[in-house]
């Protein structure tokens, strides 16, 4: 019998994800700081529980959840790679363990006592940003995993374009395997909130959606 789980862990259904990142964009318009430097991590307490309540979102075979641990299963020792900031997990059953599609949330242009922080690079280039996909602590196996932006100042456009020039600025380091390297969504087509990059790693390609919600 072999140790390598890889074989039986599902991949995470990529037609789940249009419905995830909806209901997210739903959820998510009703948010809003409860002062100016509200962590991410509260913000997005409040919005898995705006999930929850969402109808739309509730008749998906799929459940979120806050901060999860996540493990190397293909390894016969696992080790803990993070705790993703929302996971969704998609039920298959008696199947396990159920195959998850994982978001991290980052704070973007917060106004602190020492004044105006952008924060693009921690979302860009930060060990907490798009770089837990790109080196795959995040994205073990997976095809695709989610980015969500509180814009705090509610210039959603700003930093986007902000965010988009700097993956440009460092699409190398990103892994980045197309032109254009951070565009328009190809699964919410039309819908301005939703960007998307797509990336080249070791394990396959990998696809960053990107969400923005003002806060």
């Amino acid at each position: 019998m072999t140790s390598d789980a890889s074989q039986w862990i599902p991949l995470f259904p990529e037609e789940e994800v249009p419905f995830i990142l909806a209901a997210v964009l739903r959820s998510g318009a009703r948010l809003r700081k409860l002062h100016a430097t509200e962590l991410e991590n509260d913000l997005s307490d409040r919005l898995r529980d705006q999930l929850d309540r969402d109808p739309g979102f509730r008749d998906r075979p799929v459940e979120v959840f806050r901060e999860v641990p996540l493990f190397d299963r293909r390894r016969a020792r696992q080790k803990q790679l993070g705790r993703p900031d929302i996971v969704f997990l998609y039920s298959t059953g008696v199947r396990k363990p159920w195959p998850y599609f994982a978001l991290e949330s980052k704070r973007l242009h917060v106004t602190f006592p020492s004044g105006w922080q952008s924060l693009i690079p921690e979302y860009v280039t930060g060990d907490q940003g798009m770089m837990c996909f790109i080196v795959g602590r995040y994205a073990k196996g997976l095809a695709s995993g989610g980015m969500l932006g509180y814009v705090f100042d509610g210039e959603v456009e700003r930093a986007r374009s902000s965010i988009g020039a700097s993956v440009e600025a460092n699409h190398k380091q990103l892994r980045c395997c197309a032109i254009p390297r951070f565009g328009p969504s190809s699964v919410l087509k039309g819908d301005s909130r939703v960007s998307e990059s797509a990336h080249s790693r070791s394990q396959g390609a990998f696809t960053i959606y990107h969400l923005f919600l003002a806060v």
